[in-house]
């Protein structure tokens, strides 16, 4: 439970950052003030998200160290933008000697806002303690680096960023610790090595936040080597300072991802309310700089400024209700609005290309609306699509009712440990009835599917058997008998008995042309003699492709397979010596879990706008009655590609 006394002291911490960037910006519209002050006084805006994050940690976990941390870095930045633009007007106007001390009391806020976050803030991220005696050293280091650094920040004498600013309490020998700005490079580089083991070893719900914050945090001590390598080089150091500030926000943005996306911290709640504020304070010090400039270039004194505060109110206040909704959407999902989530739900699923898309896109439509981390659909026992990634912890099932019975279940996890809260449970209940009937719909496609399938299986297993029958039992009968009645025709004279047998004769040859017709119908030959591998070569062959990837061998393929892949083949291979004479064609087959067919000409390519034919449909339908697929499509430059993946359900011995 939070101590009475630990709000008010967070707000009022919050409430001077804000102020500060306010005060920054208004100082900018006087015109008194330098670019690097500018450029200060604005960062100092941008870095209220790092208060922002450091309040709602220490709302949600008081006395949390990276909570107190953040805050503070948010609190300092600022501040110090906003005193050293203030000692930059007291330069402008005249007044150096103010100027100075204005200046020296920047000194402490500077302190805070980066070096801090650069050292401790990335040490004990995400509340990790000093537990080892590496880590016990590392802060020790830090406490002195941070000590040196202060003394040099407070009494060298050239330690001033705004021209013609002194410092008043200066001591000339204090100058050579300026090498304190050397090493903190290299001491946060060190922080950021510990963070990342850590997120490296560490398996819990939140170690994809961990990964993101510690990749991230490596721009910290990149910016301050690259200042210390200007500085050696060019000796300005002033345009590179600028992206320190830039680079703890930055950490301060992976921290406010983790929360939002992973429930790090478990601040969700009072992270809502910072970021709304914190977006009208941005816009109110955008409004009001950009009114400040504007009307300055025609009014003097303190028309601008009088404007600015008015048109900075009213412009802001219609903005709240806007960024409530829009804050709550990116932490909360579409909890708060069903209307938009059940229309999502209905524009994904209308715009899925094909039936094994349409689960994907109610998983993914669930997880975005309430922001969780996974959401699976289960049917029959099996995983039939996921989105997100599962951690350890508890994963909640959810029943997919339809028409009475249960179809399957939504599994799903949570960003946080709290759970579900009740409106977001009302709006799960409906979106789940939306599923189940997707889920439902999907069942019975892919239950016709795999019947079909089977049909088809079977009707090519039943041709080969009758292929076999017919091939090998009544072609030989009939040419047995056409061979007896060549006998009795040569034994027999002359006359009416001759005559018959040559009708019989003549009758019989006719029935073994039939019979081999009804085989070739039934099933190819070829692919019995030769195999699916030997027949497509041979037809590559006899068209002249100029280049053939076909295996010696490929394994035992249903017979369905087998004639499909060859009737595509031979299409192919025909549309290619039709409409692509002369050009070379490529013949690629290849068996590995599927069957992979590719027949490519270097021809003129398809038309624009053509239509296909019955050769086109014909080997479509061929690849969909058994689950698969064929594709036609232009090559570039020039020429077309067929291909055809066809799945192989099982050998056949």
């Amino acid at each position: 439970m939070m101590r009475p006394t630990v709000r008010p002291a967070i707000r009022a911490a919050v409430g001077l950052a804000v102020a500060a960037a306010v005060v920054g910006v208004a100082l900018i519209g006087t015109g008194d003030v330098g670019w690097l002050s500018v450029m200060l006084a604005l960062t100092g805006v941008v870095y209220l998200a790092v208060a922002f994050v450091g309040a709602a940690v220490l709302r949600a976990r008081p006395g949390h160290r990276t909570g107190l941390v953040f805050l503070a870095s948010g609190v300092g930045a600022p501040v110090a933008g906003a005193l050293q633009a203030a000692a930059d007007v007291a330069v402008h106007r005249g007044h150096a000697a103010l100027a100075g001390w204005v200046y020296a009391a920047t000194t402490p806020f500077a302190l805070v806002a980066v070096p801090l976050v650069a050292t401790y803030g990335i040490l004990l991220f995400p509340g990790r303690g000093l537990e080892t005696r590496r880590r016990r050293i590392l802060a020790r280091v830090y406490v002195a680096e941070l000590a040196v650094l202060a003394v040099w920040a407070l009494l060298a004498t050239d330690s001033a960023d705004v021209p013609g600013v002194g410092n008043p309490i200066g001591v000339p020998a204090a100058n050579v610790l300026v090498v304190s700005i050397l090493v903190l490079g290299p001491l946060s580089l060190l922080a950021c090595i510990s963070l990342w083991r850590y997120a490296r070893s560490d398996t819990g719900p939140h170690a994809p936040a961990l990964r993101t914050a510690a990749a991230v945090a490596f721009v910290v001590p990149a910016s301050y080597i690259a200042c210390v390598v200007a500085g050696l080089t060019t000796g300005a150091t002033a345009p590179v300072a600028i992206l320190e500030n830039c680079a703890a926000v930055a950490l301060g943005i992976a921290a406010w991802a983790g929360i939002a996306r992973y429930g790090l911290f478990d601040t969700r709640a009072v992270l809502s309310r910072a970021l709304v504020y914190g977006a009208l304070t941005v816009a109110l010090a955008a409004v009001y700089l950009l009114v400040v400039v504007g009307l300055g270039l025609a009014f003097d004194g303190l028309v601008p400024q009088l404007a600015a505060a008015v048109a900075a109110a009213l412009a802001v206040l219609p903005l709240r209700d806007l960024a409530q909704r829009r804050i709550n959407q990116l932490v909360y999902g579409l909890r708060d609005d069903p209307a938009a989530a059940f229309a999502r739900l209905g524009e994904r699923l209308d715009a899925v290309g094909a039936p094994e898309d349409i689960l994907p896109a109610a998983a993914r439509t669930v997880a975005e609306a309430l922001r969780l981390r996974y959401v699976a659909i289960e049917a029959g026992g099996e995983v039939l699509c996921r989105h997100g990634r599962l951690l350890p912890g508890a994963a909640e099932r959810i029943p997919l009712p339809f028409a009475g019975e249960t179809v399957g279940h939504l599994v799903l996890q949570t960003r946080d440990d709290a759970g579900l809260t009740q409106d977001e449970r009302a709006l799960l209940s409906g979106l789940t009835r939306q599923v189940a009937v997707a889920a439902r719909a999907v069942a019975l496609t892919q239950a016709l599917r795999v019947s079909r399938q089977r049909l088809v299986a079977a009707r090519e297993e039943e041709r080969r058997r009758l292929r076999r029958d017919l091939h090998d039992g009544l072609g030989p009968t009939l040419a047995g008998i056409a061979l007896g009645i060549d006998t009795v025709r040569r034994a027999a004279a002359e006359g009416p008995s001759a005559d018959l047998l040559a009708t019989l004769r003549t009758a019989t040859e006719e029935a073994v042309d039939d019979v081999r017709r009804i085989v070739y119908d039934l099933r190819p030959p070829i692919l019995d003699e030769l195999g699916l591998a030997g027949a497509v070569r041979e037809q590559a062959i006899r068209l002249g492709a100029a280049y053939i990837d076909v295996p010696d061998a490929l394994p035992a393929l249903p017979a369905a397979v087998e004639v499909a892949a060859y009737r595509i083949a031979v299409e192919a291979l025909t549309n290619a010596a039709r409409h692509a004479p002369g050009s070379a064609v490529s013949v690629r087959l290849r068996v590995d879990g599927r069957l992979e067919l590719s027949v490519a000409d270097a021809g003129t390519g398809l038309p624009d706008g053509y239509r296909a034919g019955v050769g086109l449909n014909s080997m479509r339908e061929r690849a969909a009655e058994l689950g698969g697929r064929c594709d036609v499509v232009r090559r570039e430059p020039s020429g077309t590609l067929v291909t055809a993946h066809i799945p192989v359900p099982e050998a056949v011995p």
